[in-house]
């Protein structure tokens, strides 16, 4: 896969339109789309002469810091434009670079870089299939003036931790918890509260990690994905507060946790979130994270199997047999084989 950032830079005479951070346009494509990329590129520059483009394939051709490079032009502009075709579908590379421009508030607008046909519009995330595809050919002018009019996009948050060194899937436990949060045709989200329940040390917050980080996950819950770790002794509102931090790019000052509460869910609104909330000792402290958000889906990590009360829950015991001796022989020598179990 290749891509290189177009930075467009405008400038509209008597607009009023106010000088914004982010200029230009990120142009995504698969490396075997490159003469496509190349017909939008010369295109832009015969038929918009007001537009200028600036390529800056060399530096993102350097080895060192690659995808951080990737990370800062997509920072710096307004729209990923995203060549759409069979290959780009496909690309790994692309999804992460479309995933990430969401993430960080950039309009992604996709152009169709091939006939109806090949681009299998069913298999596309779910965010995708409701958004508008250019042809260029029939919408030139429209596109051209979209650009010009600027972004306005909501953030689409990703919160979860890392996966953990070493790690190994729980096979059985994960089946079951994504079967619950995933319609069976694993296309829609389910607006459900579940909740992990079991004894310390026993791999919730490693399972609950890597729900997060599932393909099909992250594609249905398209509006974000949210994470919160609370513990035995928890600040609620500084909790609440991350969220909305997540949510808005803003993190205002609240008169207290009532306060937050109401605020946040307002934030959430009608949008298809994750919220996981790691780590409860209290159903006093898991109620605020519970409110509004009525399309978003709950799930929560306790050891109390009291605080599940109606929620769906899936218990998470010891390890497999087979899952133990997974993650003892791929622990890398001189590894402490204990530290890569999770302690909640």
């Amino acid at each position: 896969m290749l891509s290189t950032t177009e930075t467009v830079n405008w400038s509209i005479p008597g607009s009023g339109l106010p000088e914004k951070r982010r200029r230009g346009v990120f142009l995504s494509y698969a490396r075997t789309d490159e003469d496509v990329a190349a017909s939008v590129r010369e295109r832009l520059r015969k038929n918009a002469p007001d537009i200028h483009i600036q390529q800056d394939r060399l530096i993102l051709e350097g080895g060192v810091g690659w995808w951080k490079q990737i990370e800062n032009a997509i920072d710096s502009v307004e729209f990923l434009v995203l060549v759409l075709t069979a290959s780009s579908i496909q690309s790994g590379m692309v999804r992460k670079e479309w995933r990430y421009a969401r993430q960080q508030g950039v309009c992604v607008y996709p152009v169709k870089g091939a006939p109806d046909a090949q681009l299998r519009f069913s298999s596309l995330p779910r965010w995708m299939r409701k958004a508008h595809f250019y042809d260029l050919d029939k919408e030139w002018d429209t596109f051209i003036a979209h650009l010009r009019r600027g972004c306005d996009a909501p953030r689409v948050p990703f919160t979860a931790p890392d996966l953990p060194p070493h790690f190994v899937p729980r096979t059985h436990e994960f089946k079951k918890l994504k079967d619950l949060l995933l319609s069976p045709d694993r296309k829609e989200p389910v607006a459900i509260t579940t909740a992990l329940a079991g004894a310390g040390g026993f791999g919730k917050t490693t399972l609950a990690t890597a729900l997060c980080h599932d393909e099909e996950i992250m594609e249905c819950f398209d509006d974000g994905i949210l994470w919160v770790t609370l513990g035995q002794a928890p600040n609620v509102l500084n909790g609440l507060a991350s969220i909305y931090a997540a949510l808005s790019g803003e993190r205002p000052n609240f008169a207290g946790v009532e306060d937050a509460r109401n605020q946040v869910a307002e934030r959430l609104g009608e949008r298809a979130c994750l919220l996981v909330i790691d780590d409860v000792w209290d159903t006093a402290h898991l109620g605020p994270f519970l409110h509004g958000g009525p399309s978003c889906a709950r799930l929560f990590t306790t050891r109390k199997a009291v605080i599940a009360g109606s929620a769906e829950r899936v218990d998470v015991d010891e390890m497999r047999d087979a899952e133990a001796v997974a993650m003892f022989t791929s622990a890398a020598p001189g590894v402490d084989v204990k530290s890569t179990r999770e302690l909640a």
